[in-house]
This record gives structure tokens, C-alpha cells and sequence, in this order.
């Protein structure tokens, strides 16, 4: 399945980006072959630089973990083995800096692979699928915040919806990475399959926070490279005097794609394909019953095909080599790194989060 990568970042009102993403798998064939495409996107917490540390450490423990997948290790295994080894690293960072729940990030990732979907997430980035074929758009992920506790509690009739929403905690979160154990998982307990023209879009709570989901479907239609800007413009033109940072990531699925084998890298054509070769060798067959009835026609035809048969002494190839890598799209030839860092921009020193009662930082709303 060819797939199709887009992205774009904006650090809005903040003093410095602390959401970092990466891509891999687009040009190594031997990972994509078995391991497929992932996408990592995190959003980091901490002050004096360290969530900036924090998302960056874990984008790029992630993907190295990734990169060693063996052929035989299923992909949610690997993906549950990734993302223990990120937490570990930001872990270390958090007890280096300022102690354990004082430096974290979210982390959503994002693995394609044989037209199909797996993602890991922790946090509260999120991740949509949005279907082509139905023209749907479908929030995979779960948002690990306390708002969230707090609202089983009240469906749980354990507290009242107004002592929920004056909670001054809801918007802490309740998982993340850069704790000695991860308190919540997110997770697809089965791959959901993909169709041409689906799209696969990761956003830090900087921009689902700021466009609503209805601004999300019409916009997320297009190119993906053309939707992650147009989904940051959007933002922009928010122009909220508290921004957050912004990141937009997405993996799209060409709407004219044959399915590739993950596995083997063999190209597999649709049931449309199947079909139209099936009509045509049946045609074949028809034309040959017929024209062999008629007198003379088996001497004239053997002796054709014997004529215009290959010289086996003759040079050049026998046949029709397959890649084996589909080339990302959007004229994106290799893997794009880290996005550099932005201008840091003079602006007064973003309040201190405060930890809620469970130790997790809290996050600013934007």
C-alpha cells in the first residue's frame, strides 16, 4: 500500500516547542517489510526545558527500538517493547532533573502494515482515523487525563458533575511517560483494516484543543502533506493569546494503491484487478475453443508462437523486477528527521505546572 506522509508544527504562544514527531520505515525496506511504517508524535512537560528534553528522548527511543524488531516479533509486541523502552529513558531524564512526575510526555505511535492499523498511546494525544469510503472520522485514542477519572466517578454515582467540573485537577494527567511504571496503556486489541484514500492523522492537544472534529474531517480529505498545514493555519488563525504547541502528523493511504504484502513486499492487486485478469483469461479461452475449431488454425497458431519464441542465447532480463519499497509520497524520498527547533521567541516565562494529588504534572489547556 503506498502510503503517503504529512506534517507540520507551530510553537504558537509558548516559549519554546516542546512536541516533537519522526517517521520511520520509508526508506528502510528491510524494516518496512515486516515492521511496516510507524509514526511518533510526543508532547512534552516540564519546566526549565526538560518536557522540550523529554518528547525529543522519547520520539528517538521510540524509533531506535523499533528499528530492531526482529521478523518474527509481532508488531503489537514490538510496539509494547518500544514504548517500555522510551518511558525508561525519560524515566532516567525525570530523576536527573527535577524527580519522577516532575518531566514527562504523551506519546501516541502509529504503525501501518499490510493495510492495516496498530498504535500504542499514553497521555493525551490523539489519534483519528478517518475513513474515505464512508467518509467518517473516528477518534482511536483515549485521553489519559483526570477529567476523565473524575467522569467514571460520576457515572459511577461517586461524585457530582459539579464538584467534577470545579476540580482544579481535572486537566492534570493521569498517565505519561517518565514515571517509574506506566499508570494506563492505550491500545487497538486488533489491527483495523485500512482501504485507499483513508487517513491517519496524530495531533497534540494544540490543535484538537483549538479545531473541532467537524473542521478536522473536511480538512484532513486532501493531500496529507496539504492537510497537516491547513490544519495548523487553522490554529494560527484561532490566534488564542494562550496557544499551545501545535503538531500535526499524518500517514495517508493513496486512493488509487494495490495492497502490499507486509511480510513478503509482493505486490497483491484489489478485487477489481483479480476480477478484470480473471474476465480476460476467460476471454482468452473462449477465442482459442472457437478459432481452434476452425480448419488449418492449431498449424498456423503452434507455428506463430515457435516463430516469435525468445533466443535463449539472447541477452537481457526474463522478466519485470518489483521494487522493494514503496517510495513515500508527496515527493518525500527519506525519512524526515526531528523537526529542527524553532525561533525562541522573547515572551514572558510560562507558569510552573503543579503536580495533582497522584504526582502527574499538569498540563496547560490552550
Amino acid at each position: 500500500m503506498e502510503i503517503q506522509p504529512g506534517n507540520a508544527q507551530w510553537q504558537g504562544a509558548r516559549d519554546e516547542q516542546q512536541d516533537a514527531f519522526g517517521f520511520l520505515g520509508f526508506d528502510t525496506p528491510a524494516l518496512r517489510a515486516h515492521g511496516g511504517v510507524l509514526l511518533v508524535l510526543a508532547d512534552g512537560m516540564g519546566g526549565l526545558s526538560g518536557g522540550r528534553q523529554a518528547s525529543r528522548l522519547a520520539v528517538e527511543r521510540m524509533m531506535a527500538a523499533y528499528a530492531a524488531k526482529r521478523p518474527d516479533e509481532p508488531i503489537p509486541a514490538a510496539l509494547e517493547r518500544a514504548l517500555q523502552a522510551a518511558n525508561q529513558a525519560v524515566y532516567d531524564l525525570a530523576c536527573a532533573r527535577e524527580g519522577e512526575g516532575q518531566v514527562g510526555t504523551t506519546l501516541v505511535a502509529v504503525v501501518v502494515c499490510e493495510a492495516q492499523l496498530h498504535w500504542v498511546g499514553v497521555g493525551d494525544s490523539r489519534l483519528y482515523h478517518y475513513r474515505a469510503a464512508d467518509d467518517t472520522l473516528t477518534r482511536c485514542t483515549d485521553d489519559h487525563t483526570y477529567a476523565n477519572q473524575l467522569l467514571r466517578q460520576v457515572a459511577e454515582g461517586l461524585l457530582s458533575p459539579e464538584a467534577a467540573a470545579a476540580d482544579p485537577d481535572r486537566q492534570a494527567l493521569a498517565s505519561f511517560l517518565g514515571l517509574a511504571r506506566i499508570p494506563e496503556i492505550d491500545r487497538n486489541l486488533h489491527p483495523v483494516d485500512l482501504a485507499p484514500g483513508d487517513r491517519l492523522l496524530v495531533l497534540s492537544d494544540g490543535v484538537y484543543g483549538v479545531v473541532p472534529e467537524t473542521a478536522l474531517k473536511t480538512l484532513v480529505r486532501q493531500d496529507p502533506q496539504a492537510a497537516a498545514q491547513a490544519l495548523i493555519q487553522a490554529v494560527q488563525a484561532a490566534a488564542r493569546p494562550d496557544q499551545d504547541n501545535a503538531t500535526a502528523a499524518l500517514l495517508g493511504l493513496a486512493a488509487d494503491a494495490q495492497r502490499r504484502d507486509c511480510a513478503s513486499g509482493e505486490r497483491v492487486p484489489g478485487a477489481g484487478a483479480r476480477s478484470a485478469r480473471l474476465s480476460r483469461r476467460l476471454l482468452v479461452v473462449i477465442l482459442l475453443s472457437v478459432l481452434a475449431a476452425l480448419p488449418g488454425f492449431y498449424f498456423f497458431w503452434t507455428k506463430g508462437v515457435q516463430d516469435s519464441a525468445p533466443d535463449p542465447k539472447a541477452s537481457g532480463a526474463a522478466g519485470l523486477a518489483l521494487p522493494s519499497s514503496i517510495e513515500a509520497g508527496a515527493g518525500r524520498d527519506t525519512e524526515p528527521a526531528l523537526p529542527p527547533e524553532p525561533e525562541v521567541k522573547a515572551e514572558p516565562e510560562p507558569e510552573q505546572r503543579k503536580p495533582p494529588p497522584h504526582g502527574a504534572p499538569v498540563k496547560r489547556g490552550p
